[in-house]
C-alpha cells in the first residue's frame, strides 16, 4: 500500500465513528445491522483495518448514509493524498466535535449542497479513498450526487470486494478501461476485459475480483432507487 494509506483509513475510522455516535448506535448493534462482526467494525474505527467494498456499503446502508460520505471532504484532494483543512483541526475532527456539540457555527462539511464552481474535476483533483486489498475509488463529479455515484476504480492484482458476495440498494454500469474483471453476479461469472461493459441490479448478490495479470481500471457507475 501507498505510504497515505494509514491516513486513508484512520479518516474512513473518524467519519464511521462520527455518524455512528450522532445515529447513537453501539458497535455491536452496527455489526448486526451491517452484518459485520464488532471486533472488525472496531478495527475500522480505529483505522486498524481497511473495509472491503461489501463492508462499506453494508455500513453506508445501516448507517442510512451514502457511500459519498466516506470520500474526502473537499473535492480538491490530490488521488491518493488526504484533505486539508484550515485550522488545527482535521475535516473528521471537526464532523466529531459538531457531531458532540463541542463547537459552534457550521464546520465546512456541514454547509448545505450548493453548486460547484465548476462542472470539470481535474485528473489530479479527485476525492479518492483505498479500500482493503488494493482498491480505490476516485470520485469523478465536483460534489457528491444523491442518487448517483460515478468513479473511477481501480483493483490491484488479486483484489477483490469480498470475501463474501454482496448486495445493497440500486443498479450498477461498468467499463473495463485497462485489465480483466471476473465479476460473479448470483449464480452466473462473467469475464470482462478491456471495453467490455456490463450492467445489473445491486440487489443480486455479487463479487468483483481481478485474477488478470495487470491492474483492472474502469467507470463505474451506481444509480440509488430513491
Amino acid at each position: 500500500m501507498p505510504e497515505t494509506a494509514p491516513q486513508h483509513a484512520r479518516a474512513i475510522g473518524e467519519k464511521l465513528r462520527a455518524v455512528r455516535r450522532q445515529r447513537k448506535m453501539s458497535l455491536r448493534e452496527l455489526a448486526i445491522k451491517a452484518e459485520i462482526s464488532a471486533s472488525m467494525l472496531s478495527q475500522i474505527e480505529t483505522g486498524k483495518a481497511y473495509p472491503s467494498v461489501r463492508s462499506i456499503y453494508s455500513i453506508a446502508t445501516a448507517l442510512a448514509v451514502p457511500v459519498d460520505y466516506f470520500f474526502p471532504v473537499q473535492a480538491t484532494v490530490t488521488s491518493g493524498s488526504a484533505s486539508d483543512v484550515p485550522g488545527n483541526m482535521t475535516a473528521s475532527e471537526l464532523r466529531d466535535a459538531k457531531v458532540n456539540g463541542e463547537i459552534d457555527g457550521a464546520a465546512p462539511e456541514f454547509a448545505p449542497r450548493t453548486q460547484a464552481p465548476t462542472p470539470v474535476v481535474h485528473a489530479n483533483d479527485r476525492p479518492t479513498i483505498e479500500l482493503k486489498g488494493g482498491i480505490t475509488w476516485s470520485r469523478l463529479t465536483a460534489l457528491a450526487e444523491s442518487s448517483a455515484e460515478f468513479l473511477e476504480i481501480t483493483y490491484a492484482l488479486g483484489a477483490t470486494s469480498g470475501a463474501q458476495l454482496s448486495h445493497h440498494e440500486g443498479r450498477e454500469f461498468g467499463l473495463i478501461l485497462e485489465g480483466e474483471l471476473i465479476v460473479e453476479l448470483g449464480f452466473e461469472v462473467y469475464t470482462l476485459c478491456q471495453g467490455d461493459s456490463i450492467i445489473f441490479d445491486s440487489t443480486t448478490p455479487h463479487r468483483m475480483t481481478n485474477k488478470g495479470t495487470q491492474p483492472m481500471r474502469a467507470l463505474w457507475v451506481v444509480l440509488s432507487r430513491t
